[in-house]
């Protein structure tokens, strides 16, 4: 049975949060990633924009809210929740919103020294990293120095860093996320097992959590099939939440009306989730802050025994826009939908500059030159590109923004723990274990006992990890021994993927997960 999360119960949440500072930070980012495709010239627009509410409340709403628990200043810190942006090409957004949490933190600190609001450099992204936006780091590196711009003031922030290089699809190594965003959104396709990783760990439901965005072409692929289906069956409950960008837009065409005909009605997304099971929410305005608050609370709050994986559906629009007013941005039409999928604007060009015009509308600020034309001459052209970046991080000054920002991100990270209790010890690489070594392998069978950590059930094992002379035995026998083996020193940490077929081969793991599923191997579907 699917829940759903009405209208009504949405929008009147009246939740305790800062609306305002969220809103005027989602502006910031949409305006900073439309400044990098600007100056770029390539890039993706309409995906990352129609993400950026929802990804601006899941880092800053704060764990309470259900936003992520993490820490900015160590961003893969093994107890944060795991951030999965598996729309890979939406980038952007990420880019964007880290850029102006690092300006925060960085003026913060610079400001006060205190080092609450220190960030290394080499972990930090910052405004500068916007002119690496789609750069290879060899390049990077004689940027400035190629157009005599080493020294000049305005790039002060490269100094014994140098600039970020920022892939045109996200990376694994990019502040917070947690994956490698391909451009098919295979990606998404983990998450289900990082959620049952945490669950055999023995870490407490819900904390890590899992956050992971895609859209709809994606999740037709035949990765988002396993992905239903592997994470029902694994019951990784409430630690696994998906949110379902639906605008009906991908990159050549629509789904419902282009590639499927209107008229095969039973085609209804959000029917292929809770068809599998899962727990299923909806908000009909994905870029409605509170609604957005609303919905990462009701999954927070939800019953920890229930083990169905999570998935929001909110209704988004591809080429979302702040400024936009009844469909309009200044005196012309809103490019919406797939055709503003790609960063196709030129430099400076009309739509560029009536999206910058709301955003120089809103908070009282001018961007320099975009009236001018395109910039040609490349030391101009990066020149321009920094300036008006940093147009658009002074909004951090407005309103103590910039404050808010900065005490916020420290206030999450503090709440990341150094220690959480697990069923394995961390502080021992198992398979380091003298038991391993060749030389120590018991030549005579073993009769051991093995305890499941979870249930204290205990089982008696028979080891046989050689044979002698003459004696037959399929090889299959001969993996299983090695692998009971292995999990009996390990404490079951040898684990295997093979659809249904671990136990038909004989690999044995004695585990029981949170949910009460024992697996064996582990047996992935």
């Amino acid at each position: 049975m699917s829940v759903q999360v009405s209208p009504v119960s949405a929008t009147s949440s009246k939740l305790p949060f800062e609306r305002q500072q969220l809103e005027d930070i989602g502006f910031m980012t949409c305006m900073t990633l439309t400044l990098l495709g600007n100056y770029a010239q390539t890039g993706h627009f309409g995906g990352p924009v129609a993400y950026t509410p929802f990804n601006v409340v899941t880092h800053l709403a704060g764990p309470e809210l259900g936003g992520l628990r993490y820490d900015y200043r160590r961003p893969k810190h093994p107890y944060c929740d795991k951030f999965m942006l598996a729309a890979g090409h939406c980038a952007p957004t990420c880019y964007a919103l880290w850029m102006i949490m690092g300006e925060a933190l960085y003026r913060k600190y610079e400001a006060t020294g205190d080092r609450r609001y220190y960030v290394a450099p080499d972990v930090a992204m910052l405004p500068v990293d916007a002119l690496g936006f789609r750069r290879g780091a060899g390049a990077l590196k004689t940027l400035l120095a190629d157009v005599g711009l080493a020294d000049h003031p305005l790039f002060a922030q490269t100094r014994g860093r140098g600039i970020r290089a920022l892939s045109g699809h996200i990376e694994s190594t990019d502040v917070t996320n947690d994956v490698n965003g391909g451009p098919s959104g295979v990606g998404i396709a983990t998450a289900a097992g990082k959620a049952a990783f945490w669950d055999m760990a023995g870490a407490e439901i819900g904390s890590p959590k899992i956050i992971a965005f895609e859209g709809e072409f994606a999740m037709c692929e035949g990765h988002a099939q396993e992905l239903k289906t592997q994470a029902i069956a694994l019951q990784v409950g409430k630690r696994l939440r998906i949110f379902f960008s639906d605008n009906n837009a991908g990159i050549d065409d629509a789904l419902i009306g282009g590639v499927i005909n209107r008229k095969f009605e039973g085609y209804r997304l959000i029917d292929q989730w809770t068809s599998y099971g899962w727990n299923v929410f909806s908000i009909p305005d994905g870029h409605d802050y509170d609604q957005i608050v609303g919905v990462l609370k009701a999954m927070e709050e939800w019953d920890p025994n229930d083990r169905r994986p999570m998935i929001v559906f909110g209704k988004t629009t591809k080429g979302y826009w702040p400024g936009a007013v009844n469909g309009k941005v200044g005196a012309g039409d809103q490019v919406v939908g797939y055709a503003s999928h790609p960063y196709a604007m030129k430099m400076n060009s009309e739509y560029f500059i009536a999206l910058a015009q709301t955003f120089e509308e809103r908070y009282g600020v001018e961007f320099s030159g975009i009236r001018q034309g395109p910039v040609s001459d490349p030391r101009e052209r990066l020149i321009q590109f920094k300036t008006n970046i940093d147009v658009a991080m002074s909004v951090l000054d407005r309103n103590g923004l910039g404050e808010w920002l900065a005490d916020r991100l420290v206030e999450i990270g503090d709440r990341v723990k150094d220690n959480v209790p697990l069923r394995i010890d961390v502080k021992r690489d198992p398979f380091l274990d003298e038991r391993l070594r060749v030389a120590n392998l018991p030549e005579e069978p073993q009769t051991l006992t093995v305890k499941n950590s979870v249930s204290g059930a205990e089982k008696q094992v028979k080891i046989a990890l050689f044979r002698k002379a003459g004696e037959v035995a399929g090889a299959r026998r001969g993996v299983s021994e090695i692998v009971k083996w292995l999990n009996y020193v390990t404490e079951n940490r040898a684990l295997t993927l093979a659809a249904d077929l671990s136990e038909s081969v004989n690999l044995f793991c004695w585990l029981q997960t949170r949910a009460g599923r024992y697996i064996k191997g582990v047996r992935a579907p």
